[in-house]
Protein backbone atom coordinates (compact mmCIF):
# COMPACT_ATOMS: atom_id res chain seq x y z
CA UNK A 1 0.00 0.00 0.00
CA UNK A 2 3.07 2.65 1.28
CA UNK A 3 5.28 1.54 -2.24
CA UNK A 4 1.74 2.13 -4.24
CA UNK A 5 1.34 5.45 -2.79
CA UNK A 6 4.64 6.03 -3.13
CA UNK A 7 5.09 5.30 -6.83
CA UNK A 8 2.12 7.81 -7.62
CA UNK A 9 3.55 10.23 -5.91
CA UNK A 10 6.74 9.77 -7.70
CA UNK A 11 4.79 9.40 -10.84
CA UNK A 12 2.65 12.74 -10.46
CA UNK A 13 6.20 14.42 -9.58
CA UNK A 14 7.31 13.24 -12.72
CA UNK A 15 4.69 14.34 -14.46
CA UNK A 16 4.82 17.78 -12.59
CA UNK A 17 8.86 18.38 -13.72
CA UNK A 18 8.15 17.22 -17.54
CA UNK A 19 5.29 19.72 -17.52
CA UNK A 20 7.74 22.47 -16.43
CA UNK A 21 10.20 21.35 -18.60
CA UNK A 22 8.30 21.76 -21.60
CA UNK A 23 6.62 25.07 -20.30
CA UNK A 24 10.09 26.71 -19.74
CA UNK A 25 11.38 25.48 -23.13
CA UNK A 26 8.16 26.51 -25.05
CA UNK A 27 8.47 29.92 -23.29
CA UNK A 28 12.44 30.03 -24.58
CA UNK A 29 11.61 29.14 -27.46
CA UNK A 30 9.07 31.88 -28.23
CA UNK A 31 11.58 34.38 -26.72
CA UNK A 32 14.39 32.94 -29.02
CA UNK A 33 12.60 33.42 -32.07
CA UNK A 34 12.38 37.60 -31.67
CA UNK A 35 15.77 38.53 -31.37
CA UNK A 36 16.05 42.49 -29.99
CA UNK A 37 18.42 44.99 -29.64
CA UNK A 38 18.55 48.15 -28.14
CA UNK A 39 21.06 51.59 -29.12
CA UNK A 40 20.57 54.84 -26.88
CA UNK A 41 20.57 57.50 -28.73
CA UNK A 42 20.35 60.43 -25.98
CA UNK A 43 20.67 59.71 -22.01
CA UNK A 44 18.37 62.87 -22.15
CA UNK A 45 15.27 62.94 -23.87
CA UNK A 46 12.83 65.84 -22.88
CA UNK A 47 9.72 65.10 -20.59
CA UNK A 48 6.97 67.94 -19.95
CA UNK A 49 6.68 68.01 -15.41
CA UNK A 50 2.89 70.13 -15.79
CA UNK A 51 2.32 69.04 -19.88
CA UNK A 52 -0.74 70.11 -21.80
CA UNK A 53 -2.18 66.64 -22.72
CA UNK A 54 0.21 64.70 -21.20
CA UNK A 55 3.90 64.15 -20.35
CA UNK A 56 4.92 63.01 -23.41
CA UNK A 57 6.64 65.13 -26.24
CA UNK A 58 8.77 62.48 -28.25
CA UNK A 59 6.71 59.44 -29.36
CA UNK A 60 3.02 60.20 -30.03
CA UNK A 61 0.46 58.29 -32.45
CA UNK A 62 0.16 61.17 -34.59
CA UNK A 63 3.56 61.92 -35.47
CA UNK A 64 4.43 60.87 -39.36
CA UNK A 65 7.23 60.42 -38.79
CA UNK A 66 9.84 60.64 -35.70
CA UNK A 67 11.54 57.45 -36.94
CA UNK A 68 12.06 56.56 -40.87
CA UNK A 69 15.31 55.37 -42.79
CA UNK A 70 16.37 55.86 -46.41
CA UNK A 71 19.14 53.65 -48.23
CA UNK A 72 20.45 52.10 -45.54
CA UNK A 73 20.43 54.69 -43.34
CA UNK A 74 18.50 55.35 -40.41
CA UNK A 75 16.82 59.10 -38.99
CA UNK A 76 15.44 59.96 -35.81
CA UNK A 77 14.06 62.83 -34.71
CA UNK A 78 13.21 64.24 -31.33
CA UNK A 79 13.62 67.10 -28.44
CA UNK A 80 16.63 66.88 -26.15
CA UNK A 81 16.10 68.15 -22.63
CA UNK A 82 17.43 71.39 -23.36
CA UNK A 83 14.36 71.57 -25.90
CA UNK A 84 16.16 71.79 -28.48
CA UNK A 85 15.03 69.87 -32.37
CA UNK A 86 17.61 66.92 -32.68
CA UNK A 87 18.27 65.20 -35.39
CA UNK A 88 20.26 61.72 -35.08
CA UNK A 89 21.23 59.01 -37.74
CA UNK A 90 23.19 56.02 -38.36
CA UNK A 91 23.99 53.49 -41.13
CA UNK A 92 21.84 50.17 -40.77
CA UNK A 93 21.87 48.13 -39.22
CA UNK A 94 23.93 48.69 -36.02
CA UNK A 95 26.17 51.78 -36.69
CA UNK A 96 26.75 54.52 -34.05
CA UNK A 97 24.56 57.21 -33.84
CA UNK A 98 25.32 60.86 -35.15
CA UNK A 99 23.30 63.77 -33.78
CA UNK A 100 22.94 66.91 -34.66
CA UNK A 101 21.50 69.79 -32.50
CA UNK A 102 19.60 72.37 -33.84
CA UNK A 103 20.44 75.03 -31.27
CA UNK A 104 19.09 77.96 -33.01
CA UNK A 105 15.76 76.95 -31.65
CA UNK A 106 14.14 76.37 -28.53
CA UNK A 107 10.35 74.83 -27.85
CA UNK A 108 8.33 76.41 -27.39
CA UNK A 109 8.99 80.05 -28.92
CA UNK A 110 5.21 80.09 -28.39
CA UNK A 111 5.24 80.60 -24.65
CA UNK A 112 1.22 79.84 -23.88
CA UNK A 113 2.36 76.46 -25.61
CA UNK A 114 5.76 75.58 -24.15
CA UNK A 115 4.64 72.45 -22.39
CA UNK A 116 1.79 71.33 -24.93
CA UNK A 117 2.59 67.63 -25.49
CA UNK A 118 1.24 67.87 -28.82
CA UNK A 119 3.86 70.19 -30.19
CA UNK A 120 5.80 67.26 -31.35
CA UNK A 121 8.76 66.95 -34.20
CA UNK A 122 8.01 65.07 -37.41
CA UNK A 123 10.92 64.39 -40.14
CA UNK A 124 10.33 63.39 -43.67
CA UNK A 125 12.79 62.05 -46.26
CA UNK A 126 12.52 62.90 -49.97
CA UNK A 127 15.19 60.33 -51.97
CA UNK A 128 14.12 61.92 -55.45
CA UNK A 129 16.53 64.94 -54.41
CA UNK A 130 17.93 63.77 -51.23
CA UNK A 131 16.48 66.33 -48.41
CA UNK A 132 15.09 66.26 -44.90
CA UNK A 133 12.88 68.09 -44.04
CA UNK A 134 11.06 69.08 -40.31
CA UNK A 135 8.29 70.31 -38.94
CA UNK A 136 7.41 71.26 -35.36
CA UNK A 137 6.51 73.18 -32.54
CA UNK A 138 3.17 74.14 -33.61
CA UNK A 139 -0.51 73.16 -32.27
CA UNK A 140 -2.81 75.73 -33.76
CA UNK A 141 -0.21 78.10 -34.01
CA UNK A 142 1.94 79.29 -37.32
CA UNK A 143 4.37 76.45 -39.35
CA UNK A 144 8.11 75.82 -38.52
CA UNK A 145 9.61 74.60 -41.06
CA UNK A 146 13.05 73.37 -42.05
CA UNK A 147 14.27 71.37 -44.54
CA UNK A 148 18.48 70.05 -45.13
CA UNK A 149 20.24 70.48 -47.93
CA UNK A 150 19.71 68.09 -51.83
CA UNK A 151 21.94 65.28 -51.82
CA UNK A 152 21.84 64.14 -48.06
CA UNK A 153 19.65 61.03 -48.74
CA UNK A 154 22.17 59.71 -51.73
CA UNK A 155 25.57 59.67 -50.53
CA UNK A 156 25.44 60.13 -46.71
CA UNK A 157 28.69 58.31 -45.84
CA UNK A 158 30.13 61.49 -47.71
CA UNK A 159 27.89 64.05 -45.82
CA UNK A 160 29.97 65.95 -42.41
CA UNK A 161 26.60 65.80 -40.11
CA UNK A 162 26.17 68.70 -38.91
CA UNK A 163 23.40 71.78 -38.19
CA UNK A 164 24.77 73.95 -40.89
CA UNK A 165 23.03 71.22 -43.54
CA UNK A 166 20.17 72.75 -42.28
CA UNK A 167 17.88 76.39 -43.39
CA UNK A 168 16.77 78.42 -41.28
CA UNK A 169 12.92 78.13 -39.51
CA UNK A 170 10.50 80.16 -42.09
CA UNK A 171 6.69 79.75 -41.72
CA UNK A 172 5.93 78.47 -45.30
CA UNK A 173 6.56 75.87 -47.97
CA UNK A 174 4.62 77.72 -50.80
CA UNK A 175 6.42 81.24 -50.60
CA UNK A 176 4.07 84.04 -50.14
CA UNK A 177 1.64 81.34 -48.48
CA UNK A 178 2.21 81.73 -44.88
CA UNK A 179 0.67 78.55 -43.00
CA UNK A 180 -0.61 80.28 -39.91
CA UNK A 181 -3.03 77.70 -38.08
CA UNK A 182 -1.43 74.17 -38.19
CA UNK A 183 -1.71 70.72 -36.39
CA UNK A 184 -0.25 67.14 -36.27
CA UNK A 185 1.82 67.40 -39.37
CA UNK A 186 2.69 64.70 -41.37
CA UNK A 187 5.19 63.76 -44.02
CA UNK A 188 4.42 60.53 -46.47
CA UNK A 189 7.19 59.59 -48.92
CA UNK A 190 5.16 58.81 -52.26
CA UNK A 191 6.16 55.93 -54.52
CA UNK A 192 8.08 58.29 -57.14
CA UNK A 193 10.23 59.34 -54.57
CA UNK A 194 8.55 62.37 -54.24
CA UNK A 195 7.19 63.83 -50.74
CA UNK A 196 3.90 64.59 -48.84
CA UNK A 197 2.61 66.99 -46.28
CA UNK A 198 -0.67 66.53 -44.28
CA UNK A 199 -1.71 68.87 -41.72
CA UNK A 200 -4.76 70.24 -39.84
CA UNK A 201 -5.45 74.05 -40.71
CA UNK A 202 -7.73 75.10 -37.98
CA UNK A 203 -8.56 74.15 -35.10
CA UNK A 204 -10.27 71.03 -32.55
CA UNK A 205 -13.57 70.84 -33.50
CA UNK A 206 -13.40 73.18 -36.89
CA UNK A 207 -10.76 72.43 -39.33
CA UNK A 208 -9.83 71.29 -42.85
CA UNK A 209 -7.34 68.82 -43.70
CA UNK A 210 -4.66 70.04 -45.91
CA UNK A 211 -2.51 67.91 -48.48
CA UNK A 212 0.93 70.04 -50.20
CA UNK A 213 2.84 68.03 -52.86
CA UNK A 214 6.63 68.24 -52.97
CA UNK A 215 8.48 67.84 -56.49
CA UNK A 216 11.75 66.47 -55.58
CA UNK A 217 12.97 66.98 -59.48
CA UNK A 218 12.39 70.93 -58.98
CA UNK A 219 12.83 70.78 -55.14
CA UNK A 220 9.92 72.60 -54.66
CA UNK A 221 5.97 72.60 -53.17
CA UNK A 222 3.31 73.06 -54.73
CA UNK A 223 -0.64 72.57 -55.32
CA UNK A 224 -2.15 72.91 -51.55
CA UNK A 225 -5.01 71.69 -51.32
CA UNK A 226 -7.78 70.38 -48.79
CA UNK A 227 -8.90 66.89 -48.96
CA UNK A 228 -11.39 66.63 -46.03
CA UNK A 229 -13.49 69.64 -45.42
CA UNK A 230 -14.85 70.57 -41.78
CA UNK A 231 -18.03 72.01 -43.58
CA UNK A 232 -21.27 70.28 -43.67
CA UNK A 233 -24.26 69.89 -41.15
CA UNK A 234 -24.59 67.40 -38.48
CA UNK A 235 -26.73 66.26 -35.56
CA UNK A 236 -25.24 65.19 -32.94
CA UNK A 237 -27.91 62.79 -30.70
CA UNK A 238 -27.17 64.84 -27.19
CA UNK A 239 -25.53 68.35 -28.73
CA UNK A 240 -27.75 69.18 -31.34
CA UNK A 241 -27.08 70.64 -34.97
CA UNK A 242 -23.18 71.44 -35.51
CA UNK A 243 -21.80 73.52 -38.47
CA UNK A 244 -18.31 72.39 -38.14
CA UNK A 245 -16.12 69.82 -37.31
CA UNK A 246 -12.35 68.00 -38.27
CA UNK A 247 -11.38 65.05 -39.20
CA UNK A 248 -8.74 63.27 -36.40
CA UNK A 249 -6.50 60.98 -39.47
CA UNK A 250 -4.91 57.57 -38.49
CA UNK A 251 -1.34 57.19 -40.20
CA UNK A 252 -1.63 57.67 -43.72
CA UNK A 253 -0.31 55.02 -45.86
CA UNK A 254 0.25 54.08 -49.53
CA UNK A 255 0.04 49.90 -50.41
CA UNK A 256 2.01 48.29 -52.72
CA UNK A 257 0.56 49.16 -55.97
CA UNK A 258 0.92 53.07 -54.89
CA UNK A 259 -2.63 53.74 -53.62
CA UNK A 260 -3.16 56.38 -50.82
CA UNK A 261 -5.26 55.13 -48.15
CA UNK A 262 -6.95 57.77 -44.98
CA UNK A 263 -9.14 56.40 -42.52
CA UNK A 264 -10.42 58.73 -40.02
CA UNK A 265 -13.18 60.09 -37.07
CA UNK A 266 -14.89 63.41 -36.68
CA UNK A 267 -14.90 65.93 -34.11
CA UNK A 268 -17.86 68.17 -33.73
CA UNK A 269 -17.81 71.90 -32.66
CA UNK A 270 -20.56 71.68 -30.74
CA UNK A 271 -19.49 67.97 -28.87
CA UNK A 272 -15.85 68.32 -27.91
CA UNK A 273 -15.88 65.68 -25.70
CA UNK A 274 -15.71 62.81 -27.94
CA UNK A 275 -15.19 61.26 -31.27
CA UNK A 276 -17.70 59.98 -33.90
CA UNK A 277 -17.58 57.86 -36.86
CA UNK A 278 -14.69 55.24 -38.33
CA UNK A 279 -13.82 56.31 -42.01
CA UNK A 280 -12.24 55.58 -44.90
CA UNK A 281 -11.51 56.41 -48.70
CA UNK A 282 -8.28 56.48 -50.97
CA UNK A 283 -6.72 58.08 -54.07
CA UNK A 284 -4.73 56.77 -56.93
CA UNK A 285 -3.02 59.79 -57.88
CA UNK A 286 -1.33 60.62 -54.63
CA UNK A 287 -4.39 62.93 -53.24
CA UNK A 288 -5.28 64.84 -55.88
CA UNK A 289 -8.74 62.91 -55.86
CA UNK A 290 -10.04 60.29 -53.67
CA UNK A 291 -12.93 57.32 -54.68
CA UNK A 292 -15.33 55.81 -51.83
CA UNK A 293 -15.68 52.00 -51.07
CA UNK A 294 -17.70 51.70 -53.61
CA UNK A 295 -14.39 52.33 -56.05
CA UNK A 296 -16.38 55.47 -57.32
CA UNK A 297 -14.73 59.07 -57.64
CA UNK A 298 -15.75 61.67 -54.87
CA UNK A 299 -13.57 64.46 -55.79
CA UNK A 300 -12.58 65.78 -59.04
CA UNK A 301 -8.83 66.43 -59.57
CA UNK A 302 -7.62 69.78 -58.34
CA UNK A 303 -6.39 70.49 -62.08
CA UNK A 304 -10.30 70.01 -62.77
CA UNK A 305 -12.12 73.42 -63.00
CA UNK A 306 -14.07 72.75 -59.93
CA UNK A 307 -12.88 71.02 -56.93
CA UNK A 308 -14.82 69.54 -54.04
CA UNK A 309 -13.20 67.56 -50.82
CA UNK A 310 -14.63 65.01 -49.00
CA UNK A 311 -16.96 66.34 -45.66
CA UNK A 312 -19.49 64.89 -43.67
CA UNK A 313 -22.25 64.28 -46.13
CA UNK A 314 -19.96 62.72 -48.57
CA UNK A 315 -21.30 59.02 -49.32
CA UNK A 316 -20.00 55.40 -48.78
CA UNK A 317 -17.41 56.80 -46.66
CA UNK A 318 -18.17 54.99 -43.67
CA UNK A 319 -16.85 52.61 -41.91
CA UNK A 320 -18.94 52.14 -38.74
CA UNK A 321 -20.95 54.57 -37.30
CA UNK A 322 -20.18 55.23 -33.82
CA UNK A 323 -21.70 58.07 -31.22
CA UNK A 324 -19.88 59.62 -29.23
CA UNK A 325 -21.32 57.28 -26.20
CA UNK A 326 -18.42 55.03 -27.27
CA UNK A 327 -15.69 56.21 -26.24
CA UNK A 328 -13.68 56.24 -29.41
CA UNK A 329 -10.15 57.78 -29.41
CA UNK A 330 -8.75 59.78 -32.04
CA UNK A 331 -5.65 58.96 -34.58
CA UNK A 332 -4.59 55.73 -34.33
CA UNK A 333 -3.36 53.12 -36.51
CA UNK A 334 -4.03 51.17 -40.22
CA UNK A 335 -2.43 49.26 -42.88
CA UNK A 336 -3.01 47.89 -45.98
CA UNK A 337 -2.04 44.41 -46.42
CA UNK A 338 -0.11 42.48 -49.56
CA UNK A 339 -3.72 41.31 -50.89
CA UNK A 340 -4.60 45.31 -50.84
CA UNK A 341 -7.06 45.12 -47.97
CA UNK A 342 -7.20 47.86 -45.78
CA UNK A 343 -6.93 47.23 -41.67
CA UNK A 344 -7.73 50.17 -39.06
CA UNK A 345 -7.21 49.75 -35.47
CA UNK A 346 -9.46 51.97 -33.25
CA UNK A 347 -9.56 51.64 -29.16
CA UNK A 348 -13.69 52.35 -27.73
CA UNK A 349 -15.88 50.81 -25.35
CA UNK A 350 -17.33 47.44 -25.55
CA UNK A 351 -20.92 48.49 -25.18
CA UNK A 352 -22.45 52.14 -25.68
CA UNK A 353 -21.91 54.41 -22.79
CA UNK A 354 -22.33 58.41 -22.15
CA UNK A 355 -20.58 60.35 -24.48
CA UNK A 356 -16.78 60.71 -23.24
CA UNK A 357 -13.62 59.22 -23.56
CA UNK A 358 -13.29 55.29 -22.95
CA UNK A 359 -11.17 53.76 -19.84
CA UNK A 360 -9.14 51.11 -19.76
CA UNK A 361 -11.50 48.81 -17.98
CA UNK A 362 -14.27 49.47 -20.58
CA UNK A 363 -12.26 49.40 -24.01
CA UNK A 364 -10.42 47.00 -26.40
CA UNK A 365 -8.99 47.21 -29.36
CA UNK A 366 -11.61 46.95 -32.65
CA UNK A 367 -9.93 45.67 -35.43
CA UNK A 368 -11.92 46.46 -38.50
CA UNK A 369 -11.04 45.06 -42.30
CA UNK A 370 -12.88 45.13 -45.32
CA UNK A 371 -14.04 42.64 -47.20
CA UNK A 372 -16.02 43.28 -50.69
CA UNK A 373 -17.99 46.25 -49.84
CA UNK A 374 -18.49 45.36 -46.19
CA UNK A 375 -16.42 45.88 -43.03
CA UNK A 376 -15.92 42.82 -40.76
CA UNK A 377 -15.64 43.79 -36.56
CA UNK A 378 -13.23 41.97 -34.47
CA UNK A 379 -12.59 42.62 -30.44
CA UNK A 380 -8.81 42.49 -30.03
CA UNK A 381 -8.29 40.97 -26.30
CA UNK A 382 -5.42 43.97 -25.08
CA UNK A 383 -5.49 47.53 -24.75
CA UNK A 384 -2.96 49.84 -23.93
CA UNK A 385 -1.61 53.27 -25.50
CA UNK A 386 -2.49 54.56 -29.10
CA UNK A 387 -1.19 51.60 -31.34
CA UNK A 388 0.89 50.92 -34.71
CA UNK A 389 -0.38 48.34 -37.22
CA UNK A 390 1.89 46.00 -39.86
CA UNK A 391 1.61 43.76 -41.89
CA UNK A 392 4.08 41.07 -43.03
CA UNK A 393 4.46 39.98 -46.86
CA UNK A 394 1.78 36.86 -45.57
CA UNK A 395 -0.52 39.27 -44.69
CA UNK A 396 -0.25 38.11 -40.85
CA UNK A 397 -1.01 41.61 -38.71
CA UNK A 398 1.40 42.80 -35.93
CA UNK A 399 -0.11 45.39 -33.01
CA UNK A 400 2.85 47.29 -31.47
CA UNK A 401 1.87 49.40 -28.16
CA UNK A 402 2.60 50.30 -25.11
CA UNK A 403 0.73 48.38 -22.52
CA UNK A 404 -0.74 50.67 -19.80
CA UNK A 405 -3.18 50.47 -17.01
CA UNK A 406 -5.41 53.75 -17.69
CA UNK A 407 -5.81 56.47 -20.66
CA UNK A 408 -4.43 59.73 -18.17
CA UNK A 409 -2.67 61.81 -19.33
CA UNK A 410 0.42 61.74 -17.09
CA UNK A 411 1.73 58.29 -18.38
CA UNK A 412 3.29 56.21 -15.73
CA UNK A 413 5.29 53.62 -18.15
CA UNK A 414 4.63 50.13 -19.02
CA UNK A 415 6.46 47.22 -21.08
CA UNK A 416 6.15 47.37 -25.17
CA UNK A 417 4.35 45.16 -25.83
CA UNK A 418 3.63 42.89 -29.81
CA UNK A 419 0.54 41.15 -30.45
CA UNK A 420 -0.19 39.26 -34.14
CA UNK A 421 -2.75 37.90 -35.95
CA UNK A 422 -2.83 35.22 -38.28
CA UNK A 423 -4.41 35.75 -42.13
CA UNK A 424 -5.25 32.02 -42.52
CA UNK A 425 -7.64 32.48 -39.48
CA UNK A 426 -9.17 35.43 -40.39
CA UNK A 427 -7.10 37.07 -37.92
CA UNK A 428 -9.70 35.89 -35.27
CA UNK A 429 -6.13 34.57 -32.89
CA UNK A 430 -4.55 37.52 -31.97
CA UNK A 431 -1.78 35.76 -29.45
CA UNK A 432 1.12 38.01 -27.50
CA UNK A 433 5.06 37.41 -29.11
CA UNK A 434 6.64 39.98 -27.47
CA UNK A 435 7.07 42.07 -24.47
CA UNK A 436 10.08 43.91 -23.08
CA UNK A 437 11.45 43.90 -19.46
CA UNK A 438 12.02 47.38 -20.18
CA UNK A 439 9.27 50.22 -19.76
CA UNK A 440 8.93 53.25 -21.91
CA UNK A 441 6.05 55.78 -21.48
CA UNK A 442 5.76 57.20 -24.98
CA UNK A 443 3.51 56.02 -27.72
CA UNK A 444 4.73 53.78 -30.35
CA UNK A 445 7.09 55.58 -33.62
CA UNK A 446 7.96 52.76 -35.81
CA UNK A 447 10.21 52.99 -39.49
CA UNK A 448 7.84 51.48 -41.60
CA UNK A 449 10.20 51.31 -44.30
CA UNK A 450 13.01 49.56 -42.56
CA UNK A 451 10.17 46.74 -41.53
CA UNK A 452 9.01 46.94 -45.69
CA UNK A 453 12.89 46.72 -46.52
CA UNK A 454 13.99 44.23 -43.73
CA UNK A 455 11.34 42.93 -41.62
CA UNK A 456 12.99 44.06 -38.64
CA UNK A 457 11.19 46.41 -36.44
CA UNK A 458 12.57 49.25 -35.40
CA UNK A 459 10.37 51.25 -32.77
CA UNK A 460 11.09 54.55 -30.90
CA UNK A 461 10.98 54.46 -27.16
CA UNK A 462 11.73 57.11 -24.30
CA UNK A 463 12.73 55.41 -21.11
CA UNK A 464 10.54 56.26 -17.52
CA UNK A 465 11.64 59.07 -16.37
CA UNK A 466 13.11 59.15 -12.30
CA UNK A 467 10.27 61.74 -12.06
CA UNK A 468 7.56 63.43 -13.67
CA UNK A 469 9.19 65.75 -15.98
CA UNK A 470 13.15 64.39 -15.97
CA UNK A 471 14.79 63.63 -18.82
CA UNK A 472 15.25 60.07 -19.93
CA UNK A 473 16.88 58.37 -22.73
CA UNK A 474 15.60 57.87 -25.87
CA UNK A 475 16.08 54.47 -27.50
CA UNK A 476 15.86 52.45 -31.12
CA UNK A 477 14.67 48.70 -30.05
CA UNK A 478 15.17 46.55 -32.95
CA UNK A 479 13.30 43.48 -33.16
CA UNK A 480 13.61 40.74 -35.85
CA UNK A 481 10.62 38.87 -36.88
Amino acid sequence: MKKSFLHKLLCLFFILCMCLVKQSYSQGKLKNKLKSSISIIDSSGLSLANGTYGNIINGQSFQQDALTSANGWQYITYYDAERHVCVGRRKLPSSKWEIVRLTDYRFSKNKSQQNDAHNTISIGLCEKDGTIHLSFDQHGGGLNYRVSKTGILGHPEKVQWESTLFTPVINYLEKGKPILAISYPAFISTPQGNLLFVFRNGYSGNGDCILVSYDGSKSKWYNSRTFISGKGIYVDPQAGASKARNAYLNNICFDRVGRLHISWTWREIVASVGNRDICYAYSTDNGDSWLDQKNVRITAPTSAATTESIDTQTPNILVRRLDRGWGMINQQSQVIDHNLTPHIVMSHRKKEGLPGWSKMDDALYFHYYKTGDNWIAQQIPFIGNRPKLLADKNNNLYLIFIRKGNFDFINQGAPLVIVKAKSKNNWADWTSVYESKEHYFNEVQLDVKRWTADNVLSIMGQALPINIGAASAIKVIDIKL
